[in-house]
């Protein structure tokens, strides 16, 4: 009778570990997940930046193109 009680509590340990672990391992996926989403918008931020500096060279490039054609005529 003792091997019964022993085995059921060892069985109820085991799952409660089990339990555990699956909390801690999606608990850190969550977290994984979290710090991705946020270097994603903060790498879609710079491309962002990196698109309206492209946007301001080619203009400034377009206007001192043009200032050299009105001081070639």
């Amino acid at each position: 009778m003792w091997e019964w009680i022993i085995g059921a509590l060892l069985g109820f340990l085991s799952e409660f570990a089990r339990g555990l672990y699956r909390d801690h391992a999606a608990s850190q996926t969550l977290r994984e997940a979290g710090r991705l989403e946020q270097e994603n918008n903060q790498l879609k931020e710079q491309a962002n930046a990196h698109t309206e500096a492209q946007a301001i060279k080619e203009k400034i490039n377009a206007e001192t193109d043009l200032g050299a054609v009105i001081d070639g005529l």
